[in-house]
């Protein structure tokens, strides 16, 4: 299991409402989706060939090996929680945690506004429930 992960950035790319990075760890390069302010913090900055650090959430599918990539070991973790609730994919995960701080996101759960819950895309009325 990989737990973090160090390396180069080597490029950046956005597909839609995904972020991505190519990182250079000891000449294997991985593609790895992040969150949406990291990807511009990155981009702005312009990070190429900068040493980062990001914590993996390696996700195995039947054809395909996911990696998301999280600043912080607190938003790995945030991520898994929000995985465990059914319905819940890494896509709707991360677009969770791309709209709103995890604070804003258990006090959201915590006051039952299922309002703010749904305006995440993919989140309706029986899934904020």
């Amino acid at each position: 299991m990989i737990s973090w992960i160090k390396g180069d950035v080597i490029d950046l790319w956005q597909i839609n409402n995904k972020f991505f990075i190519l990182i250079n760890c000891q000449n294997i390069g991985y593609e790895i989706q992040v969150l949406e302010t990291f990807f511009i913090n990155l981009k702005k900055d312009n990070i190429s060939n900068k040493d980062i650090i990001l914590w993996i959430k390696h996700i195995k599918k039947e054809d395909t090996d996911l990696f998301f990539g999280f600043k912080t070991r607190d938003q790995k973790n945030f991520f898994i929680e929000i995985l465990n609730v059914r319905g819940v994919g890494s896509q709707i995960g991360m677009g969770i945690l791309n709209a709103f701080s995890i604070v804003e996101v258990i006090n959201a759960i915590s006051t039952e506004n299922k309002k703010l819950i749904c305006s995440v895309p993919g989140i309706g009325q029986k899934m904020a429930e």
